[in-house]
């Protein structure tokens, strides 16, 4: 494929899925981000000969164990916390008067005048268990419009249309504010705390198998340097720690 098409193909996916959700991208950048982070710092342990095995075997599970907290943390809060924002702006919890007057200006199309606390007054109640988006992008389904003339539908359509645009900018602008938030929250006060716990109890673990190692090579000095068995017992030298034999 040659790299004008590739970037081509990689430009238009990013503006089909981005350019009306920047919240998500900024997600799913930090997420990216984590990624490369953890990898290039295992591969600096991994590739780092000044450190020796023993360390190297304490460091690459601690690291890997940050990168899964890092990565796994960062994206489920963000998400988490972004489709929750997105869900309300959806269900027109959070909707700027702007908006909410943009959405009210449809029943014009009916001649009639709503106040932008009144907009819901334009759905039914089974219409409105619906997203707003799908709502304002379906508007000749709607149960106020379906008996209207056709100038009075166009100009409805007009009116749905311009209600929407307003709809996805400010969705998009919340979705933002809420991945920001998210980001410091995940960041700095969430992933930092469970970090701790699992690099506390990894940690343990590996003391402990190194405790039990080195126990294993005294254990098997003693018996074969300090106190070797006499040439009568040669035929038990090679028996190990872990042999029901006793002397």
């Amino acid at each position: 494929m040659p790299p004008c098409s590739f970037i081509q193909k990689v430009t238009q996916y990013m503006f089909d899925h981005y350019s009306k959700d920047n919240g998500a991208l900024l997600v799913h950048l930090g997420a990216l981000g984590w990624v490369l982070g953890s990898a290039a710092q295992i591969g600096v342990v991994l590739g780092d000969k000044s450190i020796d095995k023993e360390q190297k075997r304490f460091l690459l599970p601690q690291e890997g164990a940050d990168a899964v907290v890092n990565i796994g943390m960062y994206y489920s809060i963000c998400e988490l916390i972004k489709r929750g924002a997105d869900k309300l702006v959806e269900k027109g919890a959070l909707l700027t008067d702007d908006v909410a007057k943009a959405i009210s200006q449809i029943a014009t199309a009916n001649n009639q005048n709503l106040d932008l606390k009144d907009w819901k007054k334009i759905f039914t109640k089974e219409e409105l268990k619906k997203n707003l988006t799908k709502l304002l992008s379906e508007p000749e389904s709607l149960d106020s419009i379906k008996n209207l003339s056709i100038d009075e539908k166009a100009k409805a359509k007009e009116l749905a249309k311009a209600a929407l645009e307003s709809l996805e900018g400010h969705k998009d602008n919340v979705g933002v504010i809420a991945a920001i938030a998210a980001s410091v929250l995940a960041c700095n006060i969430v992933t930092p705390y469970v970090r701790n716990i699992v690099a506390s109890k990894i940690q343990k673990h590996v003391t402990h198998e190194e405790a039990v190692q080195i126990r294993k090579t005294q254990i098997k000095e003693n018996i074969t340097t300090i106190n070797p068995l006499p040439l009568s017992f040669k035929a038990f030298n090679g028996y190990n720690t872990f042999s029901k034999v006793k002397i």
